[in-house]
Formats: structure tokens, sequence, C-alpha cells
């Protein structure tokens, strides 16, 4: 997804081309860039604005990709609100009969501050099975007590059974993990978790 920054920049630059008759030599070949009409540069925003409030429309807080991540609960509907509110003011303006270029553009630049906020909130791989497995984990580290009766485990099992589920959790929280990088932490985990089982005393 496009970030609202990302396609100021587009616009911006495509107007500037357009409107200076601009083109760029490469080795052995010129290319020219052709000015898009106002109705072409309404018809890609109002495209975008459109999709981006399916987006923020249908965002739940969860773990899956495109959710919004849980540890920003608290920011939830105040940055779904504010994105929401510069998107349907862009809509006014894309609709308004006296629409130019310039006021397309300065619509545009509304967006970026609050849809990055938004957009930079959602998760960019699904988390859901790290998340499920962590839970089971958390439920074991809490059943099992430290000592040497049977079902306890030695303290020093605990504790790196203990990082080892704190660590899936920072990249189970963090916005920036790729899906490689969770599935990994979910492996770790895995494996964390049958070292911690095989050092409980039968």
């Amino acid at each position: 997804m496009k970030s609202p920054k990302y396609l100021a920049f587009v616009l911006m630059v495509s107007v500037f081309f357009g409107a200076t008759g601009f083109f760029s030599c490469t080795s052995d070949e010129e290319t020219i860039l052709i000015p898009k009409t106002l109705a072409e540069y309404k018809a890609q925003m109002s495209a975008f604005v459109a999709a981006e409030k399916v987006v923020v429309d249908s965002c739940v807080i969860g773990y899956n990709k495109g959710n919004f991540k849980v540890t920003s609960t608290s920011s939830f509907d105040s940055y779904k609100t504010a994105y929401l509110t510069v998107l349907n003011a862009a809509l006014v303006v894309l609709n308004d009969s006296t629409l130019t270029i310039s006021k397309l553009v300065a619509a545009n630049k509304t967006l970026a501050v609050s849809g990055k906020a938004f957009t930079n909130s959602l998760f960019i791989s699904d988390r859901r099975t790290l998340n499920d497995s962590i839970i089971v984990a958390d439920a074991l580290k809490t059943a099992t007590l430290v000592g040497t009766a049977v079902n306890q485990v030695a303290d020093s099992s605990k504790v790196t059974f203990t990082a080892a589920i704190t660590k899936a959790k920072a990249t189970r929280d963090a916005s920036t993990s790729i899906q490689r990088q969770v599935d990994d932490a979910l492996l770790e985990l895995g494996l964390a978790k049958i070292k911690f089982s095989d050092a409980i005393i039968k």
C-alpha cells in the first residue's frame, strides 16, 4: 500500500515535470515525460482515496497482516478518525467543480501526517500463529513452578524459557517484523518450549 507521502511526491514530481516540459537523457536515448490531464490526476487520486477509505473502515485490531497492532490499541480510534477526516475532506476537494492540479496536490499533502500515523501502525505480516504459540508458552511457564519436586523445574530453565517468550513477543509486537522473522521466532519459541518441557522433572 503506497503511503500518502509517497503519492504526494509522485504527484508533485509529475506536475512539475509536466509543467516545465522536463526531459532526461540516458546514455543512449531521451526519455520524455508526458504530462497527465487534470481528469487523469483526479481519477488517480480518487481511486487512491477510495481504496484507503476501504482499508481504514475495515481495519481491526489484531495479529493478522493488515491489522492495527495490538500494542497501539489506545491509538486506534484517534488514528482512524484522523485519517478518515482528511480522506473525506480530500473527496470534497476532488468533487469540487473548481478543482485544479494545484488544489489536488494541496489536498493530497493533507493526507501525509495522519495517513503515515495510521499505516505505520498496521502489521505487514501475519503473526497469529506466533501469538497462539506465545499464549501456550506463557500458560506452560505459569503452571510450572520452580523446585525439585515432580512437575517442577530448575530456576535456570524457567529463566531461559521466560527470555525466549519475551523475545518472541518482541517480534510479534514489532510492526516492522517481516514474515520470515515471524516464522523464525515461531520456530525458536517452539524449540525453547520443547527444551523447557524436557527439563520438567518427571
